[in-house]
C-alpha cells in the first residue's frame, strides 16, 4: 500500500466550494482510501491506497467530489516519497535567515513550460525569487504572499495550467502526517 497527499484546489476559500472535512473524508472513504486524514479546512489530505497511479487517483477523487458535492475541482495527488523530496529540496529553505513563513509551493496540474516560467522569473516587476522543479514552483515572497502581485492565478494565467499553492508550514505538517502512516 502506497501513501499519498491529495491537494484540492479552491475549497473553503472566501466562501467558495464550502466543504466540511468530515463530509469529505466520508465521501472519499467510499473509494477505498485507507487511513484518510485531513489537514486544515483547505483541501489537504493524506491517505493510503493500493492504486499505484497518481493520475488515476486524481481522476477518481475529482469524479467523487463532483458526484457528492457538485464541485468540479482540480486535484493534485503526489506519492509520499515525491512529496517529501519536494519539501526537502526547497532551495530557499536552505538559505540562512530566510523567514520560512514567506516560502510557498505552487503545485501545477501538469508540467509548466520552461520558457514561460523563465519570463515570469526574469520579470523585474516581481521581487519574488522562484525556482521550478518538475510540476512545482518554489517561491520566496520577501514581502509576504498576501502583499504580492504574483499569486497562484497569475502563474495559472501565464503558464496556462491550473495550480494550487501551499505554504511551507502546511507542507511540513503534511510530511508529518505522511510519516505517521508508517
Amino acid at each position: 500500500m502506497e501513501a499519498y497527499v491529495a491537494l484540492l484546489r479552491g475549497i473553503n476559500v472566501s466562501g467558495h466550494h464550502p466543504m466540511k472535512m468530515a463530509d469529505l473524508k466520508s465521501a472519499l472513504s467510499n473509494l477505498g482510501l485507507k487511513n484518510l486524514a485531513t489537514y486544515l479546512q483547505s483541501g489537504n489530505l493524506v491517505f493510503e491506497s493500493d492504486i499505484k497511479s497518481s493520475s488515476d487517483l486524481e481522476k477518481m477523487i475529482a469524479i467523487k467530489l463532483l458526484e457528492v458535492f457538485g464541485f468540479d475541482l482540480k486535484v493534485k495527488v503526489i506519492a509520499k516519497k515525491e512529496f517529501q523530496e519536494l519539501f526537502s529540496n526547497n532551495p530557499f529553505a536552505k538559505i540562512a535567515g530566510i523567514d520560512l513563513k514567506q516560502l510557498y509551493y505552487i503545485h501545477f496540474m501538469g508540467q509548466p513550460d520552461v520558457e514561460s516560467f523563465s519570463a515570469i522569473q526574469n520579470d523585474q516587476k516581481f521581487p519574488e525569487k522562484m525556482s521550478l522543479h518538475d510540476e512545482v514552483i518554489y517561491v520566496h515572497y520577501p514581502n509576504g504572499y498576501g502583499r504580492s502581485k504574483l499569486h497562484g492565478s497569475i502563474f495559472e494565467k501565464k503558464l496556462k495550467l491550473p495550480a494550487t499553492a501551499r505554504n511551507h508550514n502546511t507542507m511540513k505538517n503534511l510530511c508529518k502526517l505522511l510519516e505517521a502512516l508508517e
